[in-house]
């Protein structure tokens, strides 16, 4: 795909960092993070590579920038829709997966990027909290409606929960969709997964 490079002089101190951001999530709709290059995303921002790397260090550095801007949103998602939920534990629980396929369906950069511990510098602190508050709904949710459960047993729930709503939204981003919506659609099936989840998580 043929980018047209933008105007020298454009960008001022802070809009770079954005930019790039913004050049990598278009990115990765076309291709694997393992494709890109930094100096390939300069360009699509309409930079030098020189002016790029001050911003991030190396390429590693602006994937784990772009990774913790996704845990951000992927928390902000969760957030925004058990606001708009009934306060009952099953209704927070459901909503907190909304709000996580949801995400991935807006932010298909950073849902395809977040889970790539090879690209990306986990030991990064702003990452790992970025990770931990987006962990947090999910376990709020799952503490809420098990208080019969030790500390082990609820983390096990939130695997649980985790690990299928993540599944749904991976196979749904690798265009498996037809196939997952079977002959309810995609809504129902959603619906009928995290229904499920609920039922199982919540359980005595």
């Amino acid at each position: 795909m043929a980018v047209t490079p933008k105007p020298p002089g454009r960008f001022h101190h802070g809009d770079l960092r954005r930019a790039l951001l913004d050049a990598l999530a278009e990115a990765l709709r076309e291709q694997p993070p393992e494709a890109l290059s930094l100096r390939d995303l300069a360009r699509r921002a309409g930079v030098a590579h020189s002016a790029a790397a001050p911003h991030f260090g190396d390429k590693r550095g602006l994937l784990t920038a772009f990774a913790t801007e996704g845990y951000t949103r992927l928390a902000e998602a969760q957030r925004a829709a058990m606001a708009a939920a009934a306060c009952d534990p099953a209704a927070q629980l459901a909503a907190s997966g909304q709000g996580y396929l949801g995400f991935a369906r807006d932010h298909p950069g950073h849902f395809r990027l977040m889970m790539r511990a090879d690209l990306v510098d986990g030991a990064n602190p702003a990452l790992r909290a970025a990770q931990e508050a987006a962990w947090q709904p999910l376990a709020e949710a799952i503490t809420a409606g098990t208080p019969h459960l030790d500390a082990a047993q609820r983390h096990a729930r939130m695997v649980l929960a985790w690990s299928g709503v993540h599944g749904f939204a991976a196979l749904t981003a690798e265009k498996a969709g037809a196939v997952l919506a079977g002959e309810c659609g995609a809504a129902a099936a959603a619906g009928a997964l995290l229904d499920g989840l609920v039922g199982a998580c919540l359980r005595r």
